[in-house]
């Protein structure tokens, strides 16, 4: 793989070879959450990657578009039929937004709500769970968030890895922890091996529909220093 651009790039390389070591691991993703965003992640519980050959550019428009976000988002869960989803205020992924997605079960409609509370193309983008009606996620978890981290690697391949940052909600939950985690990366697999095969889909095809967004982080602002007053 290309020497990565990013600081916590050796933890995170390990991971396309050795799944699931990362728990052992220290936490490569909450220093960069924090300098973009005011969430704080809760303790990481891992992480996983995917190699996709696709070019980042389609990965990242894929990723921050609603289109096929329930596909991808419930691809661990077959007794879900996914319906749909939407962003509230926008066509993509910005930060302070919230991902709204559907689905039907044997007992009904069900809605799952996520806060976009990191975008920052073409490298990262977390989700922070803000409401799940039926507990279509695992119950005894709390500040469930699901990060994903973009890295173009040579031969026009990304590798995209999915993290996952949760709490126990309970003392009894903290003990069933190790099932838990175990789901999360059972959950983290589905999620990116459906996402491989929507975005080499996608690069196969010479006009893919894809969403005119930000491939690169906007610039900081710039402050004018006021001239002191005579």
């Amino acid at each position: 793989m290309a020497t990565s651009r990013w600081p916590f790039s050796a933890a995170l390389l390990t991971v396309c070879f050795v799944p699931g070591l990362a728990r052992a691991q220290a936490d490569p993703w909450a220093a960069r959450a924090r300098a973009l965003s005011d969430t704080p992640l809760a303790t990481f519980q891992g992480e996983d990657c995917v190699s996709i050959h696709a070019p980042r550019s389609i990965v990242w428009r894929l990723l921050v578009a609603p289109e096929y976000a329930a596909a991808w988002f419930f691809a661990d869960s077959p007794k879900l039929k996914p319906r749909g989803a939407h962003y509230k205020k926008g066509p993509t992924a910005e930060k302070g937004d919230v991902l709204s997605l559907e689905a039907t079960t044997s007992e009904g409609p069900r809605h799952l709500d996520l806060s976009v509370i990191v975008a920052a193309p073409p490298d990262m983008l977390s989700f922070l769970v803000r409401s799940d009606d039926a507990d279509i996620l695992d119950k005894g978890i709390e500040r469930l968030s699901f990060t994903f981290g973009l890295e173009s690697v040579p031969n026009g391949v990304t590798d995209l890895y999915l993290a996952s940052h949760y709490d126990s909600d309970s003392p009894f939950a903290a003990i069933l922890s190790p099932v838990a985690a175990r789901h999360q990366h059972e959950r983290r697999l589905a999620i990116l091996k459906m996402f491989r095969l929507i975005s080499e889909e996608a690069a196969r095809q010479k006009y893919p529909p894809l969403h005119e967004v930000a491939l690169t982080a906007p610039p900081p602002p710039v402050y004018k220093t006021l001239p002191p007053r005579k």
